[in-house]
């Protein structure tokens, strides 16, 4: 191993739709540099194109400039995982840009999307494995022996994300929209309520009760500010001092949702020959993932519980943090290199 190498350092980005966040890891032995992290705003460039750039640039910029004074030395390898990035044109100004951008912090770089980010950092070059994620949105995408790719899901809002933050949020709504239908107003007022004092203060939330200002928000608003409004659902479900009716209703709506996922997965394991008729005795790796999955165990259990009822063996491993996909990808780099 060389000084330019001991020195040197590899930058990692993840931008999804709530926030972007970017790490450097020391290029010699892989371990992270905590100091180096730099937070920013939305990343997704299907979403807001311009304003993901100036997120995703900013907080390259930032960390790297961290890494380059703790470590001296310089950015090896380069990895940008962003959401919507397999929507984009490579010709488009907003990938203009960026790449214009990105180029002087490093020449040799990964760009892909945030999901398969979120796959590189769990499995190996020739390892198989699946990932599920639930973040503001959802996807399950499986990697093969030989590095072959499979999705499920990830159709985006409007087709799909089932189990998603946003999913969850939009499940919520449609059920206070059905209450309001059938003349059940004080129900689905007194839900409403509980709702809103169960998410954390300061986080938008709907003008009133009724079935304007409810479709308004949900479609005039981005995507993140409904999907912010799933953990107050999920309180409500773990919340033993709410009224029955709401916790029970909140229930519904998490295990609804988790099925829709999971079933989502149980499509990838027939892809790949793994069914209850067809069992396999070699466990299956599956990581979950994202932030909605993350922060909220509950969710974690519902969807377990609906994809081991329907598929076997798995082996859950904890998930690795993604912007660690770049040290793949130098290792990938380099093997390349030394392979011309």
């Amino acid at each position: 191993m060389n000084n330019t190498t001991t020195s040197a350092y590899l930058l990692g980005i993840d931008a999804g739709g709530t926030k972007t966040r970017a790490l450097a890891y020391r290029a010699g032995d892989g371990s992270p540099i905590p100091e180096s992290e730099a937070l920013a705003g939305p990343g997704n460039l299907a979403d807001a194109p311009d304003a993901a750039v100036r997120a995703i640039l900013d907080a390259a910029a930032r960390c790297s400039e961290a890494a380059h004074a703790l470590t001296g030395g310089a950015c090896l390898h380069l990895t940008l995982g962003a959401a919507g990035f397999s929507a984009m044109k490579p010709d488009s100004p907003a990938m203009t840009a960026l790449d214009a951008g990105l180029a002087p912090i490093s020449q040799s770089s990964t760009r892909e999307s945030d999901a398969l980010l979120a796959l590189h950092a769990n499995f190996g070059t020739d390892e198989a494995g699946m990932i599920v994620i639930s973040g503001t949105g959802s996807a399950v995408f499986y990697q093969e022996h030989g590095m072959r790719v499979l999705r499920a899901g990830g159709w985006g809002n409007l087709l799909g994300d089932g189990g998603s933050a946003y999913s969850v949020g939009r499940a919520a709504v449609r059920m206070l929209l059905a209450l309001l239908d059938e003349g059940r107003i004080s129900d689905a007022e007194a839900f409403f309520a509980l709702w809103r004092d169960a998410i954390p203060a300061g986080t938008s939330f709907f003008e009133a009760c009724a079935a304007g200002p409810l479709i308004a928000f949900v479609m005039r608003r981005p995507k993140r500010d409904l999907a912010a409004l799933a953990p107050g659902i999920v309180k409500l479900a773990e919340d033993g001092g709410v009224p029955d009716a709401a916790g029970h209703l909140s229930r519904k709506i998490l295990s609804d949702d988790t099925a829709a996922l999971a079933s989502d997965a149980e499509r990838l394991f027939r892809a790949i020959g793994r069914t209850e008729n067809a069992p396999s005795d070699e466990p299956v790796p599956v990581v979950l993932t994202g932030g909605f999955f993350g922060h909220n165990p509950l969710v974690c259990r519902l969807f377990r519980e609906h994809l081991e009822a329907h598929a076997g063996p798995l082996v859950f491993r904890d998930a690795a943090d993604p912007t660690r996909a770049v040290i793949r990808h130098y290792r990938e780099a380099l093997a390349r290199r030394g392979a011309e």
